[in-house]
């Protein structure tokens, strides 16, 4: 099932990747005098308001009111739906969301578009993917062996870590997964204590997602790679079978786990999240800036948010090849829209 659904979305993804993307903004009719007094909100989810991150934000916010002339303000958030709410609401201009909160944001104002996303490597969106894991603590790996790889039969009756039912990697993507592996009738059995999981975790991020599983409050849990705060001890990069080591300088919530390993039974690529605008409270023109300029080879070279594999301080992407900011619209994100039915 896993593969079917692997292939599943790297076909759509190199489907819609040759297709033509439209426009997806609108003049809202205010002009530059009424807004240039207003700050531009820009706001972001709790994994990417990680402390470490603060100088990505920081860049982004500095060549997003070069690019608007207008003043940016930087929103942190510890909750995800505070994101969903604002962008929908327009308290916000700009969010960075995962898909699956996107499709949710979009549904409750259909103003709200994804607008961007960042590259693969290949600098194209063909592999514009990351990775959603299910995993467990080394030392109990060998209840998951089966053959020459891994299942996730063990995982019920256990305590099972997710991140927030808002998130794609954390949520939508790992619970459709054991939700056809163990045929049950819907997610709601995942999240209600005693009905398929002993007990239920919610990490706020994929930091704490995958902390309550290294510090034994969990005996599973769900979270996305995080090769800002992991090393791969053992297997292929990503893969299922890889032993997942949080690095020795790691930063907080890290700093008390390092060194401790996971195991990852489960591995499912993953659309990358989308920069997202409610297109009611941004004019066409602003938008159009901010393509313009984030799609910008400057801000593709600025290591400050796209930061080598090696650097040593952390960015909000990494970067192993060509990757880059690209144009992508409401129709990209389908794949994930198809999970719910």
């Amino acid at each position: 099932m896993k593969k079917i659904f692997s292939k599943m979305i790297l076909a759509m993804v190199a489907a819609l990747a040759v297709t033509g993307l439209a426009g997806c903004g609108k003049d809202d009719g205010a002009t530059a005098e009424q807004k240039k007094d207003t700050p531009m909100k820009v706001i972001f989810y709790p994994s990417e308001s990680a402390a470490e991150f603060e100088k990505s934000r920081d860049a982004l916010k500095d060549i997003l009111s070069e690019a608007t002339g207008r003043k940016v303000k930087i929103v942190t958030t510890t909750d995800y739906n505070i994101v969903i709410e604002s962008i929908s609401n327009g308290q916000a201009d700009l969010a960075l969301m995962g898909a699956e909160g996107y499709i949710q944001a979009n549904k409750k104002n259909p103003d709200v578009k994804a607008i961007l996303t960042n590259s693969g490597a290949s600098g194209t969106l063909e592999d514009a993917l990351y990775y959603s894991f299910i995993a467990v603590k080394e030392e109990n790996e060998k209840e998951y062996e089966t053959g020459d790889g891994y299942t996730i039969d063990p995982i019920k009756g256990r305590t099972f870590s997710f991140v927030s039912n808002s998130s794609t990697s954390g949520f939508k993507v790992p619970s459709n997964a054991i939700v056809k592996e163990f045929d049950l009738e819907n997610s709601d059995e995942l999240i209600n204590e005693g009905k398929f999981f002993d007990k239920v975790l919610f990490g706020g991020s994929h930091q704490g997602s995958a902390v309550n599983l290294l510090k034994g409050d969990a005996d599973a849990a769900a979270f996305m790679n995080l090769p800002q705060y992991f090393k791969v001890a053992d297997g292929e990069e990503n893969k299922a079978g890889m032993l997942y080591q949080v690095k020795d300088d790691a930063e907080a919530p890290f700093d008390t786990v390092r060194g401790e390993k996971a195991r990852i039974i489960q591995s499912t690529p993953v659309l990358n999240a989308p920069i997202v605008a409610n297109t009611k409270v941004m004019s066409q023109k602003e938008i159009d800036k901010v393509i313009e300029v984030l799609t910008s080879k400057e801000v593709s070279d600025n290591e400050e948010i796209f930061a080598p594999e090696d650097a040593e301080q952390a960015a909000l992407f990494v970067k192993e090849g060509d990757e880059r900011f690209l144009e992508v619209d409401d129709k990209f994100y389908d794949p994930i829209r198809e999970l719910s039915k």
